[in-house]
């Protein structure tokens, strides 16, 4: 009997029979999440696990909310966006994971985790840095930006609010906004258009209680698809000045010179609007020059601008230029849709204008050394009487007349004198017209400076601003 049971016994361990590979095991590093109420989990939840095969390797795991349709990874962790269904504040999420080993063998018995979720509410933010500081000139533009922690995908909707006006919808996918009055001369409550982006269209949507000539505060929020509303976010308060004239004066030199402009201005034109870009080392220029600068000046119909070579640096962008530089593309698209503009500036030595001569009409610069020089004894002499010579008081230094494009028609030249080895044109004035009239004249000289006959300087400014912009 001992000897038939020991001939079965060697019998069943024959070599050439296979042994049945065993099914790997599977184990989340989480056993338990006892969670409840507000200290559920936000829908983003790191996971980690790992497996153990007694008689090979785990080659890797898959992972299923279903236990239907499985994910195949060779990771043993991962953060994972759960779903919450809209409307729902809390959800719970079976979470099943299970090895595979080196013989596609899977466990049978996946390893399991329930994870409570709740909605986390979004969050909200107007960029500071991008608002305008205490005055805006009817428009105002900033940045913003929303976030949350179950996915952006989440927030359905973004209202922004004026002062006690209505919440109103915007856009949550452009995140650049700029708001001007519908009617920037009106004082007082009035509803405002959006804008987005850098596109000078109107959004078609319309912002209630923005005060006109008065101080502003704006307001946003968020709300997800849970119903969930951020925290409003509020803006620093601004003065939004209103529009009085059809004439816009940008002033980019020192107070003193920009209020001699200022004065010639108001005596042979009368009512203007005025902004000083140059101010507090230019902390009142746009900080977007489009669409900031595009949407303040389309509201007028002549924009007189002087400035000089001093160089300022952007806010936003950190670039470094002359006012001009940046004013430029808006200005050519100003002139091209039928605008008026009236442009005196000087240039450093050595400028290349290639940044400005869609802008203004002007094609080349002397590149030679030495300087251009107008004597106090000398002129700026107009093409015909209509446009009156101009004197200085005293010694000019380092003009900067230049050749003209070729859409350029030259009004003043310039009696030169030299000192070094300067060579160059000796136009100092030019115009541009527009179906035969002219819509644009430009300066290289700083006109304020030839002042011996102030009449003349007078005389120049009325021509310009009330004959040959009279169209």
């Amino acid at each position: 009997m001992l000897a038939l049971i020991g001939v079965s016994f060697f019998s069943g361990c024959k070599e050439d029979q296979p042994v049945s590979n065993l099914p790997p095991d599977t184990h989340i590093s989480i056993e338990e999440i006892k969670l409840t109420g507000e200290n559920r989990l936000n829908s983003s939840v790191y996971l980690s696990w790992y497996g153990t095969d007694q008689d090979g390797y785990v080659i890797g795991y898959e992972y299923s909310l279903d236990q239907q349709t499985w994910t195949f990874t060779e990771s043993r962790d991962s953060t994972f966006k759960f779903p919450i269904a809209a409307g729902q504040d809390t959800t719970d999420i079976d979470f099943y994971v299970r090895a595979i080993d080196n013989e596609n063998t899977t466990d049978q018995s996946p390893a399991y985790l329930k994870v409570p979720l709740r909605n986390s509410p979004p969050e909200v933010e107007i960029v500071e840095e991008t608002f305008p500081l205490d005055t805006a000139f009817s428009i105002v533009t900033f940045r913003w930006r929303f976030d949350d922690p179950d996915g952006v995908n989440t927030v359905v909707k973004a209202l922004i609010k004026a002062n006690d006006g209505d919440w109103t919808e915007i856009d949550r996918s452009k995140f650049l906004l700029s708001i001007r009055p519908t009617d920037s001369k009106q004082d007082g409550i009035v509803d405002a258009n959006i804008y987005y982006n850098t596109d000078i269209s109107s959004a078609g949507t319309t912002l209630s209680g923005l005060k006109n000539n008065d101080e502003n505060v704006f307001y946003l929020k968020v709300i997800d698809f849970a119903g969930s509303e951020s925290a409003v976010d509020t803006s620093n308060t601004i003065f939004i000045k209103k529009q009085v004239s059809d004439l816009l004066l940008i002033g980019g030199q020192p107070p003193q010179v920009n209020k001699v402009y200022q004065d010639l201005v108001q005596r042979n034109y009368g009512a203007f609007d005025a902004v000083d870009f140059a101010l507090d080392n230019g902390q009142y220029q746009p900080k977007f020059w489009n669409p900031t600068f595009s949407l303040l000046t389309e509201l007028y119909d002549k924009v007189v601008f002087n400035c000089d070579q001093s160089l300022f640096s952007n806010a936003i962008t950190g670039q470094s230029g002359l006012l001009l530089e940046f004013a430029s593309p808006v200005l050519q698209n100003y002139n091209n849709t039928g605008g008026k503009s009236f442009i005196i500036t000087s240039f450093p030595a050595g400028y290349d204008p290639n940044e400005i001569r869609g802008a203004v009409p002007i094609d080349t610069l002397s590149t030679t050394s030495g300087q251009a020089v107008v004597n106090s004894d000398s002129s700026l002499v107009g093409v015909s009487s209509e446009w009156p010579s101009l004197q200085p008081t005293n010694l000019i230094l380092g003009l900067d007349p230049f050749v003209p494009s070729i859409d350029g028609e030259a009004i003043y030249t310039a009696q030169i004198s030299t000192f070094g080895a300067w060579e160059g044109p000796n136009v100092v004035g030019a115009v541009r017209r527009k179906a035969g009239k002219i819509n644009q004249v430009f300066f290289s000289v700083e006109v304020y400076r030839f002042d011996k006959d102030p009449q003349k300087i007078d005389a120049l400014f009325d021509k310009v601003l009330n004959k040959e912009f009279n169209w």
